[in-house]
């Protein structure tokens, strides 16, 4: 009997490191993200170069209190575990459904929704940030058109762009004249961060922010923790995508969609409340 007891537990024992190392258990933690601490600050929010579209303007001041923004933008990996049979889809052919790219052909309701579900998981708050927050974390205390400077022939260590590759799959787009070797949506963190450790705030693939989009919000808004939040009909979107070319891919770049549209280069990234 002490030698089946034995045998039992020794089974036991190697099963246990079986289904540990080979079949790991379900862990919340894989949907759970990394995220980094900004300190509150003020900064000039806008069109600060310039040359940009007229909804960037006027540059005023902004001042936030602390935040925590997402290191990375959000996976497919993670999205699907809110929603399993979700299909980021392709792209005339190029896979954009890999587990490490940013999840992408998602709408702002869905994003919400995704924040919704982690923060009930989690039992913390996330929320899609605001546009102030999002160009202050982009921006990493610069004031220049990119966060690695004014020149457009630095992007491809910074961000994946529309770049040489692209061009020779789509001749005609506007690309910069760098090679990022990505012809779609990079896994996240393919490049180097930003000065507040932040990775693809520029490039990869759009953002959605909290924001009601309108064309004079930057001419009425307070000072302090804006948000817009007035008539508008649609949400605005931040960073530029993998398809963009120099005009796109700016600090102070703005643009609006409809919230439940989605499409091949938008994604979300989240702030969580402190």
């Amino acid at each position: 009997m002490k030698f089946i007891f034995y045998h039992a537990g020794l089974v036991l024992f190697v099963f246990m490191i079986f289904t540990i190392i080979v079949c790991p258990p379900y862990a919340f933690a894989d949907s759970e993200l990394e995220m980094m601490a900004l300190k509150g600050g003020c900064f000039e929010m806008g069109d600060l170069a310039g040359d940009g579209d007229p909804n960037e303007r006027p540059v005023h001041e902004v001042c936030l209190s602390a935040f925590m923004m997402g290191k990375y933008e959000v996976t497919n990996e993670q999205f699907r575990q809110f929603r399993p049979t979700h299909y980021s889809g392709k792209y005339e052919g190029k896979d954009l459904n890999e587990p490490r790219q940013p999840v992408v052909n998602v709408s702002w309701e869905d994003a919400n929704a995704y924040a919704k579900w982690l923060s009930q998981k989690t039992g913390e708050k996330y929320r899609l940030p605001t546009e102030a927050e999002w160009e202050y974390a982009a921006r990493a205390g610069t004031k220049t058109i990119r966060f690695w400077g004014n020149s457009s022939d630095d992007a491809c260590q910074y961000a994946n762009v529309a770049d040489l590759t692209a061009k020779k799959f789509w001749p005609k787009w506007t690309t910069f004249f760098c090679d990022d070797k990505f012809v779609v949506a990079a896994p996240v963190g393919s490049f180097k961060p930003n000065a507040f450790g932040l990775y693809d705030m520029l490039g990869n693939v759009w953002e959605w922010t909290q924001d009601v989009y309108n064309s004079t919000a930057y001419q009425s808004l307070p000072r302090n923790n804006p948000i817009y939040e007035g008539s508008g009909e649609y949400r605005v979107m931040r960073g530029g995508g993998w398809s963009n070319g120099p005009m796109g891919i700016r600090c102070s770049h703005r643009v609006g969609l409809t919230p439940t549209f989605g499409h091949h280069a938008l994604g979300f990234r989240l702030v969580k409340v402190q």
